[in-house]
């Protein structure tokens, strides 16, 4: 069943397991996984969450993947199809563009161009 209240936009489906802060928009097309923690301010859009990550306060997540038990920082961006292996760490205040994180890795600097770190 899809969600619905004043900060869903669209389509967007959200596991009754997870916690949504206040003040979020959710969507279009949002997917928020079991578990999951979307701090207050945050905004989720053309993106799936999976099981047990956490998007911490005022981030933003576009057409990206957010994979299982992965932290996105405080004010940190995740734009143009990124992709997040399972416990990725994001730093706050980042910018990620099109990139792919391979699984149990730490994000300390923005990567402004598309690239795979492993």
């Amino acid at each position: 069943m899809l969600a619905s209240g004043e900060h869903i936009v669209g389509n967007v489906l959200i596991d009754p397991t997870a916690v949504i802060g206040p003040n979020c928009k959710l969507g279009p097309d949002v997917s928020v996984g079991p578990g999951c923690v979307i701090e207050a301010g945050v905004r989720l859009t053309k993106c799936t969450v999976l099981r047990g990550a956490k998007v911490k306060e005022h981030a933003c997540v576009a057409g990206s993947l957010v994979g299982w038990h992965s932290v996105i920082g405080r004010w940190a961006r995740l734009d143009n199809c990124c992709v997040l292996g399972e416990d990725v760490q994001m730093a706050d205040e980042l910018y990620v563009n099109g990139g792919i994180v391979l699984p149990h890795k730490e994000i300390k600097a923005s990567i402004l161009t598309p690239q795979i770190i492993m």
